[in-house]
């Protein structure tokens, strides 16, 4: 049955920290400021870097559980009523190479929430009341010579296999298909070559999300950056909204060939026709109905973590809060698949 209401997913993520753009930095976590004990600051009211659980509430499905994540803790967002919650602090991991921070989440149909390190895919056991997240070892990830993990997104049932398929993003700006079972993985591709910087690729830079449009045909959304291939020289002012070929994405998926990856950027056909959406290092993202969402950590080109909306016509950012207390910011999101989402495809 499909989720009524609302839905949220910043980033996706999921948010991928791309190594070609530095990384979220190591160590450190969120932290609590003890005079804002929900852990926010600002107007939160808008959504934010989330994740989407559905709940049942005797016969109606209903999406009322947003979950957000710093590097160490997981917060809940109620949308109706803008509530937002300490949920706790991650418990399970490693604390080993490339296993010490949280950099994003990932839900699926049912509600059932997935994390993942740099190097690491767990199943979070989310608690009654706030206590300790419970993070249960699914598998570690086929990792190939360097390889870092940072994005994480279910795509819907049907949209690559009969099941949902969790997709990674590593620091290399590649997508891949990962099994929560073995953690092999599957390279499905990339988002090409910048048209408008000799010598560049379109990277993930932040985050990805895959949900079914009001047609409920699969679609996907990610912000990019122009890199240097395999380095870690970008052009980091200026992340874009882009949309992912879905098509590409299934076919690569079924033969194993990765392809590019890029439909179309959001405010025109390539990088030239227009400035993205001004701001950089945008590891957060998500769309409600018609709105798409943006979290910015707080790096070099930030000076605070931010929240913003991303006009769908555009491609532009705007500040709806700059006010939060975390001392990194945001980490990483993702959303559950069930619910359909109004945003228009790029020009």
């Amino acid at each position: 049955m499909r989720h009524l209401g609302i839905i949220l997913a910043v980033l996706a993520g999921c948010a991928a920290h791309s190594d070609f753009g530095g990384t979220d930095g190591d160590g450190g976590g969120s932290g609590k400021d003890s005079s804002n004990p929900n852990g926010f600051g600002g107007d939160s009211s808008a959504g934010g870097d989330v994740a989407v659980g559905p709940e049942n509430d005797g016969g109606t499905t209903t999406a009322t559980t947003v979950y957000a994540n710093t590097d160490s803790t997981l917060y809940s967002l109620d949308p109706q009523t803008n509530q937002i919650t300490m949920i706790g602090a991650f418990s399970g991991m490693s604390g080993g190479t490339n296993d010490s921070n949280i950099t994003d989440v990932a839900v699926d149909s049912a509600g059932d929430v997935y994390v993942n390190s740099e190097s690491v895919i767990y199943k979070a056991n989310i608690p009654q009341t706030p206590g300790t997240v419970k993070l249960t070892k699914l598998a570690s990830i086929s990792l190939q010579s360097g390889q870092k993990f940072y994005a994480l997104a279910f795509t819907p049932a049907g949209a690559l296999a009969s099941g949902e398929i969790l997709i990674g993003g590593d620091g290399n700006g590649e997508l891949y298909a990962i099994d929560t079972t073995s953690g092999t993985t599957k390279d499905l591709g990339h988002f090409g070559t910048d048209p408008s910087h000799s010598g560049y690729d379109f990277a993930l830079s932040g985050d990805l999300v895959f949900y079914n449009d009001k047609n409920d045909a699969p679609t996907g959304l990610a912000t990019v950056r122009p890199c240097k291939p395999k380095t870690t020289t970008c052009l980091s002012g200026s992340d874009y909204l882009v949309s992912v070929d879905m098509t590409a994405l299934a076919n690569a998926y079924k033969t194993s060939a990765g392809a590019s990856l890029l439909k179309g950027i959001y405010g025109g056909s390539s990088s030239s026709d227009g400035t993205g959406s001004t701001y950089g290092d945008l590891f957060g993202l998500g769309v409600w109905e018609g709105t798409v969402f943006a979290f910015a950590r707080k790096t070099g080109t930030n000076a605070t973590p931010l929240l913003l909306t991303i006009n769908p016509t555009t491609g532009a950012g705007s500040v709806v809060s700059s006010s939060f207390t975390f001392t990194d910011g945001w980490s990483g999101a993702g959303v559950t698949t069930s619910v359909t989402v109004t945003v228009p495809q790029p020009n």
